[in-house]
């Protein structure tokens, strides 16, 4: 019998990964990219992974419950190459994967089986977000900004003493006592049948100790974002997660998991400094973000303009749209 692949969150919350037969070599590659080990003892959620044909729903659109899945009150989630299986009072969630020989498709796979990670995550509190985790000190530091703006190349430019644990993606969770901690979570782009075997160790979580917007300028400056900003800002991005999940296909799950995630942006921005850092290409912009966290203080919070240089009330709102 193969093992069970387990991680925990510092919510302490434990998720195993159960291969299902013909799964095994999925499971290992998945295990693989996250950091994952053996479970030692009970997880409080199982993700059980199962062989499915090229399709398991019928012409007319019923579908065919996997293994062990059979009743009423099962709520389904249908992907181009896999199915996800729920129901309230089965422990177990059941990941069907399509077979399929595309790594392209393996790897959309793997990145939409994470799918009730974020959804439970979001539930208990914590955030899936579009941003790059770096830890100083002990710290960890978001830096969340649209596709395109530098999260890459920041990582890339900081010194020894900065540690990047994840440039594209971050999962963000409730811990006891208040506040947040991060785990890293894969760079999907960057993942290949042919590149260099890199791996986001899912179980390394960092205190969150701040969130920096990143905007392009020609000299590096950091201005303190305000609530009300912040709060649409990382709103959009955790929901950009989970239409990468392809989330947007799910009306009604869409708005239900919206309404979560903008109450989860609010309590996040009210507990954790946010900052707009904007980063030119050849600044020492981490020196700026040392000064800010030793501080820890700031000038007043600029809630409209703050990110193209403009005062119109609308910023938020393209800000939100751009992040």
């Amino acid at each position: 019998m193969r093992s069970i692949y387990g991680f925990r969150l510092s919510d302490g919350h434990c998720w195993g990964i159960l291969p299902g037969e013909g799964t095994g070599g999925w499971a290992d590659e998945f295990a693989r990219l996250l950091g994952l080990e053996p479970l030692q003892g009970p997880a409080d959620k199982t993700i059980r992974l199962e062989r499915f044909p090229h399709s398991s729903g019928a012409g007319d659109g019923c579908l065919q419950a996997p293994h062990g899945c059979g009743g009423e009150g099962w709520q389904v989630r249908r992907s181009p190459f896999l199915e996800i299986w729920r129901h309230r009072a089965v422990p177990q969630i059941v990941c069907g994967l399509h077979e399929t020989a595309d790594f392209l498709h393996v790897r959309e796979q793997m990145r939409c089986a994470l799918f009730p990670v974020y959804d439970l995550t979001v539930r208990r509190g914590g955030l899936p977000l579009h941003g790059a985790l770096v830890e100083h000190d002990g710290q960890g530091v978001l830096l969340v900004g649209r596709s395109g703006v530098g999260k890459s190349t920041a990582c890339r430019r900081l010194p020894e003493g900065w540690n990047p644990l994840g440039d594209d993606l971050a999962l963000a969770v409730r811990i006891p006592g208040g506040g947040f901690a991060v785990h890293p979570l894969p760079t999907w782009s960057a993942v290949g049948p042919n590149s260099e075997k890199r791996a986001w160790d899912i179980k390394q979580g960092v205190h969150l100790s701040a969130v920096f917007f990143l905007t392009q300028a020609a000299e590096d400056e950091i201005l303190p974002a305000g609530k009300a900003m912040t709060t649409v800002i990382l709103a959009d991005a955790a929901m950009k997660i989970f239409e990468s999940v392809r989330v947007r296909e799910q009306t009604i799950e869409k708005t239900l998991i919206g309404g979560n995630v903008f109450a989860n942006a609010a309590a996040m921005a009210k507990s954790v400094p946010t900052y707009i850092l904007r980063l030119s290409l050849t600044g020492c912009f981490w020196e700026k973000i040392e000064e800010v966290m030793e501080k820890g203080g700031a000038r007043r919070p600029l809630e409209t303009g703050a990110i193209d240089g403009r005062t119109s009330g609308s910023v938020i709102v393209r800000a939100g749209r751009g992040y």
